[in-house]
C-alpha cells in the first residue's frame, strides 16, 4: 500500500489522462464517422477505440482500490454499488418500459458508463466529501 497523496496524484493523473482519451476519440471518431462505409472493418474499428480508454479508466479505479487503506477502499466500493444500483435500476425499469411500448424511444447502451460513473462520482463527493 502506497501513501495517500501518492496514490491519490497516480489516480488523479491516470483518471485525466484516460479521461482527455476519451473525449478526444469519442469526437475524432464522430468527425471520421460519416467517412468511412457503415458496418466496415475499418469502421468498426475505429469505434472500439473509446472503449480503450473506457477500460484505462477502470484500471485505474481498480488500481486505486489496491493502493488505499481499507476505510477509503469501504466508502470507494459503497458509492460503486450505488452506481451500480442506478445502472441497474435505469437499464431494468426503462428496458421493460421499451419492452412493452414499441412506440417510445430507445435508451442507447451507451449512457450506461456516463450514468455509472457519474452516481459513482457524486455519491463519493458527496457522502464522502471526496473528490476521487
Amino acid at each position: 500500500m502506497m501513501k495517500p497523496k501518492q496514490a491519490n496524484k497516480r489516480y488523479f493523473s491516470a483518471m485525466l489522462g484516460s479521461s482527455l482519451g476519451y473525449l478526444g476519440s469519442v469526437f475524432g471518431v464522430s468527425f471520421l464517422h460519416d467517412k468511412l462505409v457503415d458496418g466496415s472493418i475499418p469502421g468498426i474499428l475505429l469505434s472500439l477505440i473509446p472503449g480503450i480508454f473506457i477500460c484505462l479508466m477502470l484500471l485505474s479505479v481498480w488500481r486505486y482500490l489496491k493502493d488505499v487503506d481499507e476505510v477509503v477502499r469501504h466508502e470507494l466500493i459503497q458509492a460503486m454499488m450505488a452506481g451500480l444500483f442506478a445502472l441497474l435500476a435505469l437499464s431494468g425499469g426503462w428496458g421493460l418500459v421499451e419492452l412493452f411500448n414499441d412506440s417510445l424511444p430507445r435508451l442507447p447502451v451507451f449512457f450506461a458508463f456516463p450514468v455509472f460513473f457519474l452516481t459513482y462520482g457524486l455519491v463519493t463527493a458527496i457522502r464522502y466529501k471526496r473528490c476521487v
